[in-house]
């Protein structure tokens, strides 16, 4: 793409955004503009916005979780409920 196929747009964020954004750019050794050229390109391939009331774990997190819920139904890597603090104390001492 040559500069004549580019244009300018103008957007309105809060400066703490902007300041967050250009620092994770930075970090990651990329313009801001190619960060946000990118969310573009994903928006016209994908043809969809995710916006949700609801906050999304990520998917490396909510794979981490699904285990865990799994071993919890299988009762592996779990502690055994106490109800007694000597109980505890007990538990405590034996380790």
């Amino acid at each position: 793409m040559n500069s004549l196929d580019k244009t300018i747009i103008n957007l309105k964020v809060s400066k703490n955004l902007k300041h967050e954004a250009q620092e994770l750019a930075d970090e990651i050794g990329v313009p801001l503009t190619t960060v946000i050229t990118a969310s573009l390109k994903e928006f016209v391939r994908s043809r969809s916005l995710t916006v949700s009331a609801f906050p999304r774990l990520k998917p490396e997190i909510e794979k981490e979780l699904g285990e865990a819920i799994e071993d919890y139904k299988k009762g592996k890597n779990t502690s055994k409920v106490y109800t007694k603090p000597d109980e505890v104390t007990s538990h405590l001492s034996s380790l």
